[in-house]
Order: structure tokens, then sequence, then C-alpha cells
């Protein structure tokens, strides 16, 4: 059985279950299939804009007057030929107009694209609950359910069904995969992990720093099922040459208030105090490496925001702590979305001749087979290179950390699909397509590990 949006197979199933039932009444249907979704934190009549800044003077306008409109920035890129994204609030919008900056807008009604997302979301939660129920109508458990790969990647899952979902492959794998946990969050919720193979060499992925960024957290997973259950018949090699430590979801509560307040929340849930009048610390500005230098806020209420210190966050600190216990680590990988990059320490600072890892050329080569071979899956299109110089200057980030501190003997970070069209929204049907571009990359990584 295969979930589709729409999907009549799926649907005429659904109805056969109802209809076999001892009540098939609306009052048997779940809540969200009688009710539209509809979160509190509301984005309408909000603009994406895209900036292009073209001159000192302009990118100069644009730094100084940002506290003056407020924008939430999609992409943090602020150079001379940089294109920047930005949320801004239609209160907002004329004194942004009145800097004069040459921008385009991506839609002048953020919430309606919102919507059109939740409405493709709640479709496909509704046939995935279905079919929940339909597994304990025929062998009372769903566990068949979260073992269907088919099934699952059709579209996003909450927090909970990830946990379950998570589990069930532990479960069915038990030869080849175990569970670890790297700490609890702010709010006590598990930074579970899976540890597949039994090699000597260590790699560790880390998904959903950001908790907007849903596509990052599907594509962790499908690295999951590749490990698990896919065809690519380099897998059995791997698997006894590496052990994979992978967390898929580390900011579990950041996470989970984009499903039930805000959809394009980026931060932890770190609770206001009277020293900080906004919640949430952007944990990838949190690690213990060039900590509160370029590209990382001290103002609470921005989503750069460093927090008080360095791994003053469960989760930074919780999953620091896991990696520095492993002692060795071949390759860390942290997926983010979106921009569509392939990158390599560092991200605090621009690269110089003589400056950067002392294997640059090393890391540089892993990035490009990694770009290589996404391009030759899917045709989609990636950039390499430095963080720092291929995307923006950003300290305090788990790359730096990990390559920094030599806990990795190669680290980068990458920024999923796509390029701004879709953007933190990116459909669920791209899920799958993104989930084999990005293994085609970290399998051609894998390939090439020293």
């Amino acid at each position: 059985m295969r979930l589709s949006i729409p999907s009549i197979s799926l649907t005429t199933v659904v109805a056969l279950f109802y209809l076999s039932t001892s009540c098939p009444s609306t009052e048997a249907l779940p809540a969200p299939f009688l009710n539209k979704r509809s979160l509190p934190v509301s984005y309408t009549h909000h603009s994406v804009v895209r900036v292009n800044i073209q001159s000192e003077k302009q990118l100069k306008t644009l730094i100084d007057n940002e506290y003056s409109f407020h924008p939430d920035y999609f992409t943090h890129e602020r150079n001379i030929g940089a294109y920047v994204d930005m949320r801004i609030a239609p209160e907002n919008m004329p004194k942004f107009q009145a800097l004069n900056l040459k921008y385009e807008v991506l839609t002048n009604d953020l919430q309606a694209f919102l919507d059109q997302e939740q409405e493709q979301d709640l479709l496909y939660q509704q046939q995935w609950d279905m079919l929940k129920m339909s597994k304990v109508s025929s062998n009372g458990g769903t566990m068949d359910a979260f073992a269907s790969a088919e099934d699952w990647f059709q579209g996003y899952h909450n927090f909970k069904d990830s946990q379950d979902w998570l589990n069930t492959q532990i479960l069915n794998h038990a030869s080849i995969a175990s569970k670890f946990s790297a700490g609890k969050s702010v709010e006590s919720r598990d930074l579970a992990g899976i540890k597949i193979g039994s090699g000597s060499k260590k790699i560790v992925i880390i998904g959903l720093q950001h908790a907007r960024e849903w596509i990052a957290t599907s594509v962790v997973q499908y690295i999951i099922d590749q490990l698990l259950s896919g065809s690519d018949r380099r897998v059995a090699g791997y698997l006894k040459k590496y052990t994979f430590h992978i967390i898929p979801i580390m900011n579990p509560d950041g996470y989970e208030y984009t499903w039930t307040t805000d959809r394009l929340w980026r931060k932890n849930r770190s609770p206001v105090t009277t020293e900080r009048s906004c919640a949430g610390v952007d944990l990838n500005r949190n690690w213990d490496y060039a900590w509160g230098q370029a590209g990382a806020s001290g103002n609470p209420c921005d989503d750069t925001y460093k927090g008080p210190k360095a791994f003053s966050e469960p989760e930074t600190a919780g999953v620091a702590q896991y990696l520095r216990s492993l002692q060795s680590v071949s390759l860390f990988i942290d997926f983010h979305s979106y921009g569509q990059y392939w990158m390599y320490p560092y991200n605090y600072a621009k690269s110089t001749k003589d400056s950067g890892p002392a294997n640059k050329a090393y890391l540089d080569s892993l990035a490009n087979k990694a770009v290589s071979a996404v391009k030759a899956a899917t045709g989609t299109q990636f950039t390499s290179g430095p963080g720092g110089d291929t995307l923006y200057l950003a300290a305090g980030v788990a790359m730096d950390y990990a390559q920094g501190n030599n806990f990795a003997n190669a680290a980068f970070t990458v920024e999923l699909r796509d390029t701004g069209a879709e953007g933190f929204v990116l459909s669920s049907q791209k899920i799958i397509p993104s989930g084999q571009e990005t293994w085609a990359g970290v399998a051609a990584m894998l390939d090439n590990l020293v």
C-alpha cells in the first residue's frame, strides 16, 4: 500500500476500513480528519522578499536598519553580490521599502503558502492515521505501519511518530542496530539516536538543529532506512567498516512547537527568564568553538541568538558530550535546509591561503565527490566549499566544533533542497528525491574516507 497525495487507492482502503467497523460514524474519525489544522501563530500578509545586495552602501543600509523593520532572515548571507531571503511583517513593509533596496517579492502572503502545505500534510496525516488504525485492526499493533518505508516517506511526521518509527527500525533490525540517547532536551524529550553497524571507524550524523527545517529529519531518516533496508550493494561493506551514530532530531522541543504553534520556529524552547525576554537559543550558534563571534547574535529575540554561554543548552551539551565520548570520528555531518550547499570548516571566518583545517584539500575532495554524486543521482546542483566563504559567517556551529577540536577528521554542514522556491516548507513530494540524492552524496564520501 503506498500513500500518495492524492491517493485514490488509500482513500478506498480507508473507506473500506470504516465500513468494516461496527461504528463507522464521524465519532470514530480522529480529530484531524474532521478539522483543518490551524496553528496559533499566523503569517497572514507577511511577505518573503529576496534582496540583491549590490554595493557596500546597500549592505550597510540593510545592516544598520534591520532592527527598524525586524526581518526574519531565511538566509543569512549578507555580502556584496549575495541574495538574502527574509520575511517581513505587513506593518514593517513600508519601513523596508523606504530603504530603496533592490528586491523581489517571493510571496506577499506567506500564510497562504503555509496553508497549502498544511492541507497537504493534513491529507497525508489522515491517511497515515488510517493506516495505523487498520494495522491495529488486523494484528493488534502499529509496528507494520512504521516498518514500511514506502508509506513513511510520502509525508512529514511529528515527533511522537518519528520516535515510534525509530524504535521500530531498531526492533526490526536488532542484529545490526541499537538505541542510544545523547541526553534530554529543555522540555525533557529524548535526544534519541540509532547506532548501526560494527565497524571500527565511526560516523556521526545529526539532523534538525533548526526546528523549521523539516526536510533535514526526513533525509536523515532516509539514510537510516538505506543502511537498514536499502538496495545499495555497498551497504554490507559499510556496516563492516563503519559504525554509524545517528540522531535524526536534535531539537525535539522546537520541532514539536512547529507542529503545534509556529511552523517557522527555528530555535530550541529555552524559556524566557528575567535576563532575556524571548524564548529559545539557536543551537547551531551554541557550540563551544569560536562561540559568540561573527554571525551569532547576543539579542535573545534574534533567530541566531547564541545563548548566555557556550553549551548553555542541554541539546548541544548532550550531543557534544556524546561526540567526545567516541574519541575519534571519521566523518561528521550536520543536516540543515535550505540552499543546496555541501560545506566544510570553517564557518566562523573567511578562509585564506594559509587558514582552515590542516586537511583542507581532503575535505574539499570529499565535498566535490559528494556534489558530483548528487548531480549524477537526480540532476540537483549543490555548491561545495568552506562554510564561511560559500554561505555566510556563523560562529559556534557544530561542524567547526567537531573539526576544530579534532573530534572528527572530516566534518560537514549540508544545506538540503531547495534554493528558495519552497524553502523551509519543501513539499512532501520532494522527500524521496532529496533522500536519494543525499544518500548518493553520503555514499560517495563513505567510499573515499581515509
